[in-house]
């Protein structure tokens, strides 16, 4: 399996952005990919996260109205124990104080590790060889591992170490990106400091997080207090051609994971100071292999594209879902960017993948949802309303942590995303208890805040200031995403009432469902408004939407993209422009099928979407895919697999764009695998271009594994018996299916 590969690159930005390209996690803890030994500069600032470590700070409004949050939410910088020192003749081995003659990195996706190998020659010109290897340990969730070797190859005499346990440095201030929280809050502090156990205890200011941190050596190191932090010592005796050998396991245990989490660090020290690193990474390479036996995405298409795709898969994978009490942060745990929130991304975008790979992480991931339930009451009831609940649009801990309400809060469209994937994993893994038991009474509590949400205007009901998908458009009336979402959430919902009516006797009684409510829902899904402009023969984004002023995007200077950070809201709001797709991702997700409305929907919306979202283009290939656009999908699927790898909207620095990276494998899956899960089926209608020409992957429906391979022929083969409809035709597999293939 090959290997993502970046060489020779130590400028201050290719730095950051690579720190966010080598992160690791293991869906708890993640890290970025800095140096161990550090750069030597100002921007030096090692982060490690815990999913769902977070605490609360005050937000300040001009005009305080009610409901506001009055907190907000931030993922915490755990301390830092990755770093270690080398001393040589009184100066650090590091970039500000030697020369880089050459700088290798390496992320093996197939063994879960990376590996960075740089050659330092030093101001007196003794050169060095430091290799580094690092993983966050898929079996054991609490520890990040690192080996270190320094090879001389022209010094003999005296190298000293010094290995860290500290609170990272803080971070410079951004530039200005609304995106980024510029706090510079120390949302840590330091409980206690152990210097005979190696081990600093800290809690968070305000929201009752406790984290104890500890580090192990191979070697003995005098570890003393120093202010604030553990430092070790050591001096080694070095001879040309030889090597130092350092290995350093750093454990994170809290009481967010863990009941005892203070005793079961000391049994996990225990426990890992008979292992060895190479045992590590045995383990790791066990968890990937079983990963990608079952995951591993063949295609061929040219250039780096397989990589990439599966580059990017790995890294969702490792992102979350190992919990029903956390979720997968908007840039998972690979950086800051939005603080660590949660958002839609994960039904919508991420959850796929799960669903049709790994249903325990698909149901784990709802089960967050369901576990805050409760918080999703108490905003309902702060926007106004008595009945059902409001799921937050961006959180950590379940509360709404929004505070711009007309680009947040006012996305009511995140009830029926949530439904919808809901929905989803169950046409998917047939799991009939999670919907007995969680999912129905998800699905009619989401409903119930929608149902009071409407209003009856003669013969249609509309949806009045609300948000869609799109962001440049803000607090209209009758967004078409969110009616039509609505529409299918709410006739699905009467469909498993009446279907299973006996089983749900208990949540029946227990949310006093009646047939009247039922009834209600059906009428509002038959006759909720959808706005349609005959004359252009699409359905509009919202009511007024058509009625603005269209915004040409080729006089927009390339340096002022993304708009929001360049341009007023209300510049934006009154032009038709869009940050991503919103009418269009209706009609993906549901499977639009009437082709002409479809095809003039997408050659409309298209040119005015800037796609200042990581979370857009995915949906454009997709539906490119299925209008026989080839050239513009492929183009869309290539642009999407490099948004991180290139740095295609310019802050990767923050983190991984998640969202995207489970887009990626939905362009692949809906665009070039053309799969749907409609109507008790799995519709397959796989394309073959001249871009992409031959690719095999494997899935889960129904408890079986299929597998798909596309080269001359199509050949499907299932582990069990499933439904199938390919290319149109309906047939129910149990064993091989081929069919020759025109090019």
């Amino acid at each position: 399996m090959e290997k993502l590969k970046r060489n020779n690159r130590h400028l201050k930005e290719e730095l950051l952005v690579d720190e966010t390209i080598f992160a690791q996690a293991n869906g708890f803890l993640g890290t970025r990919g800095s140096f161990i030994e550090g750069y030597g500069t100002d921007f030096e600032y090692n982060q490690t996260y815990l999913n769902a470590f977070y605490d609360s700070y005050d937000y300040y409004y001009e005009e305080n109205l009610s409901g506001f949050p009055q907190e907000g939410q931030k993922i915490v910088n755990l301390l830092d124990g990755t770093k270690i020192e080398f001393e040589v003749n009184g100066n650090l081995l590091n970039l500000s104080n030697c020369v880089v003659v050459d700088l290798k990195r390496e992320y093996n996706i197939e063994k879960g590790l990376t590996k960075r190998v740089v050659h330092y020659k030093t101001l007196d010109e003794f050169e060095f060889i430091l290799t580094e290897t690092k993983i966050v340990s898929m079996e054991y969730r609490e520890l990040i591992a690192v080996k270190v070797i320094l090879e001389s190859l022209n010094f003999s005499g005296l190298v000293k170490v010094k290995s860290y346990l500290q609170k990272s440095r803080k971070k410079l201030l951004d530039d200005g990106d609304p995106r980024i929280n510029t706090s510079n809050n120390d949302n840590l502090i330091i409980s206690n400091i152990y210097p005979n156990q190696q081990t600093i205890t800290c809690k968070t200011s305000r929201s009752n997080l406790s984290v104890s941190t500890a580090i192990i050596h191979n070697d003995e190191f005098n570890v003393v207090k120093e202010a604030e932090k553990l430092v070790g010592t050591k001096d080694y005796r070095i001879s040309s051609k030889s090597t130092i050998e350092i290995v350093k396991y750093i454990i994170y245990t809290s009481n967010l994971y863990h009941s005892d989490y203070l005793n079961d660090q000391t049994k996990l020290i225990k426990e890992l100071s008979y292992l060895t690193f190479d045992q590590l990474i045995i383990s790791q390479t066990n968890y990937f292999k079983e990963f990608w036996d079952k995951n591993y995405i063949k295609i061929n298409a040219g250039g780096n594209i397989e990589l990439l795709l599966n580059y990017n898969i790995y890294q969702l994978n490792c992102s979350g879902g190992e919990s029903e009490y956390h979720n997968i942060a908007a840039k998972g745990l690979s950086g800051e960017g939005y603080e660590g929130h949660y958002f839609w991304d994960t039904e919508i975008y991420m959850l796929p993948f799960f669903i049709l790979t790994n249903p325990k992480k698909a149901r784990n991931l709802l089960m967050y949802r369901y576990n805050t339930i409760a918080e999703a009451k108490v905003e309902a009831e702060n926007l106004g309303y008595n009945k059902g609940i409001k799921f937050p649009w961006r959180t950590i801990n379940g509360e709404e942590t929004s505070p711009y309400y007309p680009a947040g809060s006012a996305q009511f469209h995140i009830n029926s995303d949530i439904a919808y994937a809901v929905i989803k994993y169950f046409e998917v893994t047939s799991d009939i208890d999670f919907m007995i038991d969680y999912g129905f009474e998800m699905l009619i509590l989401t409903a119930r805040f929608l149902v009071e949400s409407v209003n009856k205007n003669e013969k249609y009901y509309h949806l009045n200031g609300v948000t869609g998908p799109d962001e440049y458009t803000t607090v209209v009336d009758d967004n078409y995403y969110t009616n039509q979402l609505l529409i299918y959430h709410f006739k699905y919902t009467c469909k498993f009432y009446k279907e299973n009516f006996t089983s749900l006797t208990n949540v029946i009684n227990k949310l006093q469902i009646s047939a009247s409510e039922i009834d209600k829902m059906k009428d509002i899904a038959k006759h909720i408004y959808l706005p349609f402009d005959k004359e252009l023969n699409i359905y509009a984004q919202d009511s007024t939407f058509l009625k603005k002023e269209r915004l040409d995007l080729s006089t927009i200077p390339s340096d002022k993209f993304p708009l929001l950070i360049h341009y007023h809201p209300l510049f934006l709001y009154k032009h038709q422009v869009l940050k991503q797709a919103d009418t269009m991702l209706a009609m993906m997700l549901l499977d639009y099928d009437d082709l002409m409305i479809l095809e003039d929907s997408f050659n409309y919306y298209e040119p005015i979407t800037t796609h200042d979202s990581s979370l857009s283009k995915c949906i454009y290939s997709i539906l490119a895919f299925k209008l026989k656009k080839y050239n513009l999908a492929c183009n869309y699927f290539k642009s999407i697999l490099e948004t991180d790898y290139l740095d295609a909207h310019k802050n990767t620095k923050h983190g991984l764009h998640i969202a995207n990276l489970g887009g990626s494998y939905l362009a692949f899956i809906y665009g070039v695998v053309g799969l749907r899960i409609k109507d008790g089926y799995l519709k397959l209608n796989p394309v073959v271009t001249s871009e992409v020409y031959s690719y095999e992957v494997s899935l889960r429906y129904n408890n079986e594994t299929i597998t798909i391979i596309v080269d001359d022929n199509l050949t499907i083969t299932s582990t069990g018996n499933v439904s199938l409809e390919v290319y149109g035709e309906k047939m129910e597999l149990n064993g091989i299916y081929q069919m020759a293939l025109k090019k």
